[in-house]
Formats: structure tokens, sequence, C-alpha cells
């Protein structure tokens, strides 16, 4: 396993402002990121098949999504990244494109491994 694979949540989640969000009601959080587990591989996907059909406009369409998302969850690092595969996407330039989805999959796998050891109660 790599190290993002034992990362914590709060290394990919502004734990204090996502609690601000949802007024620390905990219940709620686990229902966000309930839906985040969901929604975010289904996401994820429809990315990686839109760039592996070198389609920009729906890789456009997609990382907008997956940006909204992490943005909405306070995970603005992966935020700033899909934002970087959406405005290479806007620009049509395939080699940018390729070289943000590099670094939005090097963020994905400790995120979800974080998520989930959260919502397993690995974490507090």
């Amino acid at each position: 396993m790599t190290n993002s694979e034992h990362a914590s949540i709060g290394q990919y989640v502004d734990m204090p402002e996502l609690l601000a969000r949802v007024d620390n009601d905990s219940e709620l959080l686990t229902e966000l990121l309930a839906l985040f587990q969901e929604d975010f591989p289904r996401l994820r996907d429809v990315l990686h098949n839109a760039v592996h059909a070198g389609d920009p406009l729906q890789v456009e369409k997609a990382a907008h999504a997956l940006k909204g998302m992490l943005a909405n969850l306070s995970i603005k690092h992966g935020a700033a990244l899909a934002a970087n595969v959406e405005a290479a996407a806007r620009a049509g330039d395939k080699r940018e494109i390729q070289q943000a989805m590099a670094a939005f999959e090097g963020e994905e796998t400790g995120l979800l491994a974080a998520v989930g050891r959260f919502m397993a109660g690995g974490e507090p």
C-alpha cells in the first residue's frame, strides 16, 4: 500500500470547513460522505471514459461536475486538480489533459481510501 492509502481524511478534506457547512451535524456529514462514495466513482468513470475516447467536451463536463462535488465537500486540492482537467479540456490540449488527469488520478485513490476509513469508523 502507498502512503496515500494510509492518509487521514484531514489530508484531503478541510474538516473544520465541512463541519461548519453542515452546522456540526455528524449525521448529515455521514450522509454527504455516503453520497460521495456512491457518486464519485461513477463521475470519475465518466471522466476516464471521456479522456479515453478523446472527447474534450465530455472531459470538460465530467471534470466540472467532479470539481463542484469536491468543492462542496471542502476537498480543496481535489477540486483544484479537477479544475485543471476542466481547463485543459476547454483549451482542447490533449497533452495537458493527460498531465492533469495523472495528477487527479494520483489524488483519487488516497481520497477514496481516506473517506472509506472515516466512514468505517477508522478515524475520529
